[in-house]
């Protein structure tokens, strides 16, 4: 099966952008090792490659973003797949100034993204400090969290309109560029690609997102861009408890004045920082930004309701902290991690735990997981924190980050017990895990309704009957 399958691939794409060697499959390695791993540049590759499995009965992998894989969504939980790697389709096919809209491929990492919008006068909204390597589409389909609250309006934010290659090899565009009209004639009018909705009343890009590449191959998208500041401050302050923000958090989140805006514990921002920080439990940071012919007047009068903000609610805000200054900051937002990623580099391996609250519960979550880190015997200094408000703060992220060393004190063993137990305990306690990965996953759709679960396993048979887009993922267990 494994030389028809090859034979098959390299019809479709040709020698050179297939491969079966053991040194390059072990780099995909999940669960089980893929038999191969293909690289489609079109998609009309990808259309092929998804009807020659369905024909076959193979399974599809697909994933776009090079390594370190953390959360191991885009690797083979069954035997004889194929990986379906999506980094040679690397075009920035668009960037739209007046819009504020770009459109890419799935190959397209943040460092590229980054400088190529810099250039046309906008910047991305994107996460805390992603992977250089990291696929932008692939962020945007897993929502991942930007730092900027106040352009987060809907869930999907940054994502517009896709183009998807569903699980039965059918090509579908969500949104405005469902038409009428092919793209090009689309732009020559003088649309954008800019409203996710539709066509008519159905919103197919929600289907995709978050799905882990089980519904749909998804083979470029148009996302929303900010336009670049002219000025930009930031401002820092410190607390024991999260609670102490919270009267300032919310007062910021109806006046909407600062752009981004998010809490690290000392464990995180020390390690984004590279080093070992003297600072209180939990550090707020503020970006606070002017555009334009007005940069300066808009500046101040942010800056100043801010602080009046501020001082009603007896928050302490500094641009400089004893240990970290504010220009540390803003060159970790302006930019891409560095090499090693920066989770990584704290102690060589990290594994993530997130999920989805509101503000006001955070703190109580925190201590939950410090239980079980406590009983378990993992170090509370080693767990990083990230508080992102989202949806104008309507919601929060909330990720911790276990930093471990490979052999060191029974370590990675902790580890997995606190993935389990940890987990399995803010679960209970009401944490929603809306992007489920590794051992929470089964947790989380037996603690959910049965009907939501059937719906899924619905929605999934409609567009990929044949289960052949990674398999064993979320709750579809069923293999092709």
């Amino acid at each position: 099966m494994n030389q028809t399958m090859k034979d098959a691939m390299i019809q479709i794409t040709g020698n050179d952008r297939v491969s079966d060697e053991e040194n390059v499959l072990s780099q995909y390695s999940g669960n089980y090792p893929p038999s191969l791993v293909v690289w489609p540049i079109t998609t009309e590759e990808v259309v092929n490659i998804v009807k020659w499995a369905n024909e076959n009965s193979v399974a599809l992998v697909p994933t776009s973003s090079l390594g370190p894989k953390l959360r191991g969504s885009s690797l083979p939980k069954v035997e004889n797949a194929i990986v379906v790697d999506l980094s040679k389709m690397n075009q920035i096919l668009r960037i739209d100034s007046t819009n504020k809209v770009a459109m890419i491929e799935p190959g397209v990492t943040y460092d590229e993204l980054i400088h190529t919008l810099k250039l046309a006068g906008l910047r991305p909204l994107m996460p805390f400090l992603p992977k250089g390597s990291k696929s932008v589409l692939a962020s945007c389909l897993d929502r991942e969290p930007i730092t900027i609250p106040r352009f987060h309006w809907d869930t999907p934010d940054p994502l517009l309109c896709t183009e998807t290659v569903f699980g039965t090899g059918d090509i579908f565009r969500t949104g405005a560029a469902a038409g009428p009209g092919t793209l090009e004639e689309q732009w020559e009018a003088g649309q954008a690609q800019k409203n996710p909705m539709g066509p008519s009343q159905f919103d197919p890009y929600r289907l995709v997102q978050g799905a882990q590449g089980t519904i749909g191959i998804v083979t470029w998208i148009s996302m929303k861009c900010e336009k670049l500041p002219e000025i930009q401050k930031f401002f820092l302050a410190q607390a024991d408890d999260l609670g102490d923000f919270q009267e300032f958090n919310y007062a910021l989140f109806r006046r909407r004045l600062p752009d981004e805006h998010f809490m690290l514990n000392s464990t995180a921002l020390s390690a984004a920082l590279g080093e070992k920080k003297l600072l209180s439990p939990w550090i707020l940071i503020l970006g606070v930004s002017g555009h334009g012919d007005i940069a300066d007047e808009e500046l101040d009068y942010r800056i100043g309701d801010i602080k009046d903000i501020a001082r009603e609610s007896n928050v302490k805000l500094e641009e400089n902290l004893k240990d970290v200054k504010s220009s540390e900051i803003e060159a970790l937002l302006n930019r891409a991690s560095e090499v090693p990623y920066w989770k990584i580099r704290a102690k060589g391996e990290c594994q993530e735990v997130m999920f989805t609250t509101t503000l006001d519960r955070v703190q109580e979550f925190y201590h939950v997981f410090h239980e079980v880190a406590r009983e378990i015997g993992f170090p509370l200094d080693q767990i990083g924190a990230y508080v992102q408000p989202m949806n104008q703060g309507t919601n929060t992220h909330v990720g911790f980050d276990l930093y471990y060393t490979l052999g060191e004190d029974d370590s990675t063993e902790k580890v997995i017990m606190l993935l389990s137990r940890g987990q399995k305990k803010l679960l209970d306690e009401g944490a929603y895990f809306s992007r489920p990965y590794g051992v929470i996953i089964d947790a989380v759709f037996e603690k959910g309704s049965p009907l939501t679960v059937d719906a899924m396993k619905r929605v999934k048979s409609i567009f990929d009957p044949n289960n052949i887009l990674n398999p064993g993922t979320l709750c579809f267990k069923e293999v092709p």
